[in-house]
């Protein structure tokens, strides 16, 4: 998949509602400017291109633009995790992904 395929657009007027998931995702704004809305959050927020927010599996999301955006909803990294050990197939079977 490109990168042009990976955004999201939002037009002047137009508002998107998500439900995130599944797992965390990372909103960054590519070009103009969003308006977030997540439930159960008390206060909205503004990002402008190149600035990100981590939204939470199952977060229901209201995005507006300003006047028009484009944005990426990103996977967070696996962080891997291992356990000392003393042969390499004993490593393999050890490491297990946690979300970052």
């Amino acid at each position: 998949m490109s990168e042009q395929q990976a955004l999201w657009s939002v037009e002047k007027g137009e508002a998107l509602s998500l439900m995130i998931g599944p797992g965390a995702r990372a909103l960054q704004v590519v070009q103009g400017r969003v308006w977030i809305t997540q439930s159960g959050h008390g206060e909205d927020l503004w990002l402008a291109a190149g600035q990100s927010v981590q939204l939470d599996a199952g977060e229901d999301v209201l995005i507006e633009a300003w006047p028009e955006a484009q944005f990426q909803l990103l996977v967070p990294p696996c962080v891997r995790v291992r356990k000392a050990v003393w042969t390499w197939p004993r490593l393999l079977r050890s490491a297990s992904c946690v979300p970052a």
